[in-house]
């Protein structure tokens, strides 16, 4: 009677394991083959992608994502996702154009960086 349980337990102990390794399996190639995030990953072409990403806190930051044609500027905490602006194709034109020129063109309507943007917005909020 003693084997018949220490064998029912090790058969339940060996099902436990193999569901385990099967969910891990199945997570690795979900992970590979996800087409969700073609567009987040470097080198990959997709719909979706993520322009920039801007750390304000611990936990918050601003996202710049193009939507297909779309750009959009993203407000992401721990518990959501805000929209805050959806750019013109003009705004986003300026700031594409903007973020892949190594060196912005001098001159007073040489677009500056988001994160300057930015920085002036807040100074002139703490004012």
């Amino acid at each position: 009677m003693q084997w018949e349980e220490i064998g029912a337990l090790l058969g339940m102990l060996a099902a436990v394991l193999g569901v385990l390794v099967l969910a891990w399996l199945f997570t690795r190639y979900l992970a590979g083959h996800a087409p969700g995030l073609g567009g987040f990953l470097p080198g990959k072409s997709g719909k979706l992608r993520l322009l920039e990403r801007l750390p304000l806190g611990r936990e918050q930051s601003l996202v710049m994502v193009r939507a297909g044609e779309t750009v959009f500027l993203l407000g992401v905490t721990g518990r959501e996702i805000s929209l805050l602006r959806e750019l013109s194709a003009e705004e986003a034109e300026a700031w594409d154009s903007a973020a892949q020129t190594a060196s912005p063109v001098a001159g007073a309507e040489a677009p500056i960086p988001f994160r300057d943007a930015l920085r002036e917005v807040l100074k002139q909020r703490k004012k």
